[in-house]
């Protein structure tokens, strides 16, 4: 009995996830749409072991920021609040992390808390869609969920008025 209720427990919070997500409808947070640009792939159709140009070809030029050898950045303005958008690559030039943050601020350049946390709801209803339900986990003044595999750890967190995420792969990239 305990497992036919966890895993109905399971399916309604994925359902949910799936509903919340899917489709544009009412999300927690005003700023999701706008870092959700679109629901393919690892993160905004960018999947792990694409290769430098194809990143550049998926994301917005305007809001290149810089590169170095191994990595691109990303900056997006979201009214007050900051996007960034790191991604790393390994020494074959493939995509082996995604790491992003949104900072969000009040009129008085405080923490935004409440945009904060419903941008992280949104979020951990994104990778609870992607990757299955987990639990998450509170701890000193912060909360995240978490996902491991074999081949990559993903994880969405909040801490304060910072809402970030990250997908890194284990995985030889040289495919």
């Amino acid at each position: 009995m305990k497992k036919f209720l966890s895993i109905l427990m399971i399916a309604l919070i994925a359902s949910f996830a799936i509903t919340s997500c899917g489709s544009g409808d009412a999300y927690n947070s005003s700023y999701f749409a706008d870092v959700m640009t679109s629901n393919s792939g690892e993160f905004v159709g960018l999947e792990l072991g694409d290769s430098r140009e194809t990143v550049k070809a998926k994301l917005a030029k305007d809001a290149f920021d810089d590169e170095t050898e191994s990595y691109l950045y990303y900056f997006w303005d979201l009214g007050e609040n900051q996007y960034y958008l790191d991604l790393y690559f390994d020494e074959n030039d493939k995509l082996n992390s995604i790491d992003g943050y949104v900072y969000f601020y009040d009129a008085e350049d405080n923490y935004d808390n409440v945009e904060a946390a419903a941008f992280y709801k949104d979020m951990q209803a994104n990778f609870v869609a992607k990757y299955g339900a987990e639990e998450e986990v509170a701890e000193d003044g912060y909360k995240y969920t978490s996902w491991y595999s074999d081949t990559k750890d993903v994880e969405v967190g909040l801490d304060n008025g910072e809402v970030y995420w990250y997908v890194y792969s284990y995985e030889d990239m040289d495919m």
